[in-house]
């Protein structure tokens, strides 16, 4: 029995689909900001930053649910643009970024929201303790990168975390327990 070309078609594509419905993309490192502020006691919202980061997204763009994130941060990059600051916030009262110098975010569940947002829960390892984290992101962008037309995604995602839940509790309550996140990131697929 012969069979039409465009059902052929169909049935190889249909049959590659599970195997193509997820892509992988890498962070462009150039291309992102992991911001963070905190209470300064109740006078002002003190903001920072941290400048080295890694990230792995496999992204199903049919099925976002499907989706898995992955990302990696040098603690060490802390950055809140006043040095005795930094050089506090990296020493054994904060982050310890000796004995913890990384901080890991995994995915373990997306959810798309009724508003088409996603919501990302994972789990945060920081400070030497792992606790769930959930990230509220918006699809920017899904297009060719203009300037050398790679596959790319655009992100930008809030969230928030108490800094206690990781064993670091110096200086509460004067300075605040809770963190807020504020990211942005574009993420490249290879030709």
């Amino acid at each position: 029995m012969r069979y039409p070309m465009s059902a052929m078609v169909a049935l190889v594509l249909g049959s590659a689909a599970p195997l193509l419905a997820a892509e992988t993309y890498h962070l462009e490192k150039t291309h992102v900001d992991l911001l963070f502020s905190i209470d300064h006691a109740g006078f002002t919202e003190k903001h920072g930053s941290f400048r080295d980061l890694d990230a792995t997204l496999n992204y199903d763009a049919q099925k976002p649910e499907n989706s898995q994130l992955s990302v990696t941060v040098n603690t060490g990059s802390v950055d809140t643009g006043f040095p005795a600051r930094d050089t506090d916030l990296k020493s054994e009262k904060f982050l310890d970024v000796v004995k913890y110098p990384q901080m890991r975010f995994e995915s373990t569940k997306v959810t798309v929201d009724p508003d088409h947002t996603l919501r990302i829960d994972g789990q945060l390892s920081l400070h030497g303790v792992t606790k769930p984290l959930t990230l509220h992101a918006k699809l920017n962008k899904a297009a060719p990168n203009p300037f050398d037309k790679r596959p790319t995604l655009g992100f930008s995602a809030t969230g928030s975390l108490r800094r206690s839940d990781f064993g670091v509790s110096t200086y509460l309550p004067m300075i605040g327990d809770v963190v807020t996140l504020t990211i942005d990131a574009e993420f490249n697929r290879p030709l």
